[in-house]
């Protein structure tokens, strides 16, 4: 059974229908504010020319029942508001990161490792955050304001004459037309900046002491300056621009507003206070129309990246033309093509490998051995199937990931059975025991508490932890000193029931008499694979 059918399907019409639930109180509770603001004013000045009349029939009853049936539904109006659109708005949340995810395990089967980085899943769940909240924070202002400001048109026509009703749409309209010109994302230069800035303090935290020892920390420190104050420059220009967007929308209201008192024709003072203070609710409405237009435009940017862009990342090219299989003797591939960025470019490959095997594929840096290895995984993903609960293909890139947080929540990822005793007993085959590691031991941000050689066994052990039909790993023996490298070798050439292939620079001694090691060079036309 598939992911998306286990999943409960978050996509159909109760969404829609809590969605326009919630748009219809916003619209009644934003009416019955405006309603309150112009009769309670209307109330106020009434009273006030009845009390200085010698005689007066002013009845108060009505009015005032009016002022409080206004006020129940207000606060009603807002309390369901809230509750409904933040339920619509969540479950839309829910349903664009249940689309990312299954975009990632679609893309994960056919992609090779790796593809899905850790800023990169951040930036994707920002995205599916900014796409569902977008009903709160654009969809919501837009119909509230225009159903607002149908209404109070209506009710000034009425109460006065056209002519202010018409001044108040146009200047409505006029201000949403300049909310709507303004920078749909106001901060994307910031975001940007920032995001540099972000990550060259985390390369100049990690790169300080060699840079200091190479002399290089001045100059380290000015780069960091340079773009602290490109920061500062483009959050300037950001605030200038939403200061300019606001004065203007403000200088419109209150001539709008001077406008539509100057033209009001109102029989009686409370007629003209009743204008004033309805176009003054609707104005002040309208002013949001400026943060909407501005979460609308952040909204459609992230919703094109979630649907459109496949999320990869651009380190890892996508390299067509090989040919793989699997079947109960072994796998193997053909019509591979050395991509044109490999030493010896165009030379066609293939291999094959006995099941439990291994092929060891060997060449200088550059040769295109991490680019094969990557293909032959998503080849082989799409074109094998594993059974009993194990994985087709695992492969380990050289620049794998790890999560914060400790070693055996880790491996846990791949095994979540696995206990503390059986992750001992995994780190003792590995000798990461002999660095005092445990389940409990936290690795850092990204395995940064962990040395390079234990980064490369604990990737290594996460992978076997899934007891795959096929591993893949790259450069395994990176960071190792000589002893345990040949001590994780034999434990990759000895696995039961699991073929392996490796990228390393060349073939070591301790595998050089395994009859059941097979060699493909990628930079010597003169030797073939077996």
């Amino acid at each position: 059974m598939s992911s998306s059918s286990r999943r409960p399907n978050v996509r159909g019409r109760p969404g829609s229908s809590l969605a326009a639930g919630g748009l219809a109180l916003a619209v009644v509770a934003e009416l019955s504010s405006a309603g309150l603001l112009g009769l309670s004013g209307w109330f106020i000045s009434a009273c006030a020319v009845a009390g200085a009349a010698t005689f007066s029939s002013f009845s108060y009853i009505a009015p005032s029942g009016g002022v409080r049936a206004f006020a129940l539904v207000r606060v009603a109006g807002n309390y369901g508001r809230r509750l409904v659109l933040h339920a619509a708005a969540l479950r839309r949340v829910a349903t664009a990161r249940a689309v990312l995810f299954d975009r990632a395990v679609a893309t994960g089967r056919a992609q090779a490792d790796g593809l899905w980085s850790g800023e990169l899943l951040d930036r994707s769940m920002a995205d599916a955050d900014s796409a569902g909240m977008a009903l709160i924070e654009s969809t919501t202002p837009v119909a509230v304001t225009a159903a607002l400001t149908v209404g109070a048109v209506l009710a000034v026509a009425a109460s006065a004459s056209v002519a202010p009703a018409a001044v108040l749409a146009a200047g409505v309209v006029l201000m949403a037309v300049i909310a709507y010109r303004a920078p749909g994302i106001v901060g994307e230069a910031e975001q940007h900046t920032r995001k540099a800035l972000r990550a060259e303090l985390v390369t100049a935290v990690d790169a300080w002491t060699e840079m200091a020892s190479l002399g290089a920390a001045e100059q380290l420190a000015a780069r960091t300056t340079a773009r602290l104050t490109r920061l500062d420059t483009a959050r300037e220009a950001a605030g200038l621009r939403r200061h300019r967007t606001t004065l203007t929308a403000g200088l419109i209201g209150t001539a709008t507003l001077t406008a539509t008192a100057a033209t009001g024709g109102a029989s009686d003072a409370p007629t003209f206070v009743f204008v004033a203070l309805l176009s003054l609710g609707v104005l002040a409405q309208a002013e949001q129309l400026a943060p909407a237009a501005k979460a609308r435009a952040t909204a459609k940017a992230a919703h094109r990246r979630l649907t459109t862009g496949v999320p990869l990342t651009a380190r890892y090219p996508t390299v067509a033309g090989i040919r793989s299989w699997s079947t109960e003797q072994g796998i193997g591939f053909a019509d591979y093509r050395l991509p044109p960025m490999a030493l010896r470019p165009g030379r066609v490959l293939g291999a094959t490998v006995a099941r439990g095997g291994m092929l060891v594929v060997t060449g200088r840096s550059g040769s295109g051995k991490s680019t094969l290895l990557r293909a032959l995984a998503s080849s082989l993903r799409q074109a094998t199937e594993g059974g009993q609960g194990r994985p087709a293909v695992v492969a380990v890139a050289a620049d794998d990931h790890l999560f914060a947080g400790t070693l055996g929540s880790n491996w846990r990822l791949a095994d979540p059975t696995l206990t503390d005793d059986e992750i001992g007993e995994r780190l003792a085959q590995l000798r990461l025991s002999d660095s005092g590691l445990t389940a409990a031991t936290p690795v850092g941000p990204g395995g940064r508490h962990l040395s390079g050689g234990e980064l490369r066994r604990v990737y290594l052990g996460r992978a076997l932890a899934r007891h795959p039909y096929v591993l893949i790993v790259d450069e395994p023996t990176t960071g190792l000193d000589d002893r345990t490298a040949r001590h994780v070798l034999g434990v990759l050439a000895t696995l039961p029931d699991t073929t392996v292939v490796l990228a390393l620079h060349e073939v070591p001694v301790c595998l050089e008499s395994a009859g059941h090691v097979s060699r493909l060079p990628l930079d010597h036309t003169s030797q073939e694979a077996p």
